[in-house]
C-alpha cells in the first residue's frame, strides 16, 4: 500500500494509543465511581483496537490480492495493457498541447 493510503491508518493507531495513555492516566486519579468508568472504557477501547486490528489485517489482505490480480492481468494481456497505456499517454499528450 501507498504512502497516501497507509496515513489514515497511523492516525487512529495514533489516536489509539492516545486514548490507551488517557486511560492509563484516568486509572491512576479515578474514585469509586470513576473505576468503573475506567474499567468500560478500558474494555470498549480493547474491542475497538482488536476491531481496528482486523480491519486493518482485512485491507492490507484485499489491496494484495488486488495487485497479484492486477499483476495476473497485465501479465496475460500484455498487449492490451500497452494499448491502453499508450492510449492514456496520447491522450494526456494532446490535452497538455491544447492548453499551452
Amino acid at each position: 500500500m501507498n504512502a497516501d493510503a497507509m496515513e489514515p491508518l497511523q492516525q487512529l493507531h495514533k489516536v489509539l494509543a492516545d486514548l490507551e495513555e488517557l486511560v492509563r492516566a484516568a486509572t491512576g486519579k479515578a474514585g469509586e465511581g470513576g473505576l468503573d468508568f475506567v474499567g468500560r472504557l478500558q474494555s470498549t477501547l480493547s474491542a475497538a483496537q482488536s476491531r481496528f486490528k482486523h480491519a486493518e489485517q482485512a485491507l492490507k489482505r484485499d489491496a494484495t490480492h488486488g495487485a497479484e490480480v492486477a499483476d495476473e492481468y497485465v501479465h496475460e494481456h500484455a498487449w492490451l495493457a500497452i494499448g491502453i497505456a499508450a492510449a492514456i499517454a496520447f491522450l494526456l499528450g494532446v490535452l497538455s498541447a491544447r492548453r499551452e
